[in-house]
Formats: C-alpha cells, structure tokens, sequence
C-alpha cells in the first residue's frame, strides 16, 4: 500500500512539474529571416542595417559582434508592454561574435520557462514576449511575440522569431538622445510653458 501511495505521489507531482514549465526557441536566424537591425539617419544613409559585421562595415559604431546586449521578457498573455518592458528580464546574451551570425543572437535555442520565474504564469497558458537591445548609444525594443504556449515534454520548442502573425518580426535599435539633447528640449518645453503663462 505504502509502495502505491509513493508511486502515486511521484506521478502527481511529474505531471505538476511538467505543467509548470515549458520551452521556446529565442534562437533568431537567416532561417527564419529575423535579424536585429540599427539604424541610424547620420550613418549609411539611414538604411537599416545588421548588427555585427554588417553594421561595423557600414560605419556604425558599438553594435559590432558581440557588442550589443540582448535581453527576453516574458508574461502571460495579455499583459500590456508597459508592463513586459518594467518586468524583470528573464536571460540576458550578446549577439553573436562571428562574422556571418554576428546579426543574431540564442538566448539557449530551447530557453525554458518555469512558473517560478514568470509571474502569474501557470505553465499551460499562453505568454507574451518582447527583447530589448543595446549597443554603444542605440537602443531598441523588439515587436511583440503575442499569445505563445511554451512547448512541453516531448514537444519541439515555440518558435519566437519568424514571419508568422504572432512571432517576433522586426527588432530595429535606433540612436539614443544624448543627454544634452534631453536636456535643452525640457528647457525648450519649460521656456514655453512659462511663456503661455505670460499671456
């Protein structure tokens, strides 16, 4: 009886377990022809552009191999992406340092995705995923992955990237404000605002 009452419980909690993680694919490549873009109005005409060796050719400048920093954010379905881009990153890689894959990145090619680390997940339900990234003075979010299962078991893991309506199909990091930039436009929209006062 007791053998029974193990064996019983062991099977519980594997099919709990397995209901509380799942696996996706975040290994973008020419395969599904996503790569991470930069684009920069001052530098090569204002074309979009790989990141990695492209970019480096091109004349870009901090977004070369191994030199941009890619981060996976993941909620369930529905949540707003003010809410994905303040949650907590759940991995974080460099692209790719080789010539030829220098314009992707893997955070793992099957990155798992437990309920201990996706808030409100329940391990069956959809999910929502967005990526930040960041070279020497670019940034960018990705377009958004929406509605996902992540894969369990025997099954092949989700594909984030691709061109199918829900994945991820544009990521395009663009230059950020300097802060002097920032700052004369706040004095800009000050001088204004005390001048209506004026009036």
């Amino acid at each position: 009886m007791k053998k029974l009452f193990v064996i019983s419980s062991l099977t519980v909690l594997g099919v709990l377990s397995s209901m509380g993680q799942g696996s996706i694919n975040a290994n973008p490549g020419s395969s599904v022809g996503v790569y991470v873009m930069v684009q920069d109005p001052a530098v090569n005409g204002g074309a979009a552009t790989k990141i990695g060796t492209t970019a480096t050719s091109a004349g870009f400048v901090g977004v070369g191999g191994g030199q941009v920093s890619i981060s996976m954010y993941v909620l369930p379905v529905g949540a707003t992406l003010q809410q994905l881009e303040s949650s907590t990153p759940l991995a974080t890689v460099l692209n790719s340092a080789s010539g030829l894959g220098a314009g992707t990145f893997n955070i793992g090619s099957s990155y798992s995705l437990t309920t201990a680390n996706v808030a409100g997940w329940n391990g069956s339900s959809a999910l929502d995923i967005i990526f930040s990234g960041t070279g020497t003075g670019y940034f960018g979010w990705s377009a958004e992955a929406v509605g996902l299962t992540a894969a369990t078991g025997i099954n092949t893991p989700t594909p984030v990237f691709g061109t199918t309506a829900g994945l991820v199909n544009s990521f395009v990091l663009t230059p950020v404000p300097e802060p002097s930039t920032i700052v004369l436009g706040g004095l800009g929209a000050a001088a204004l605002l005390a001048f209506r006062r004026r009036k």
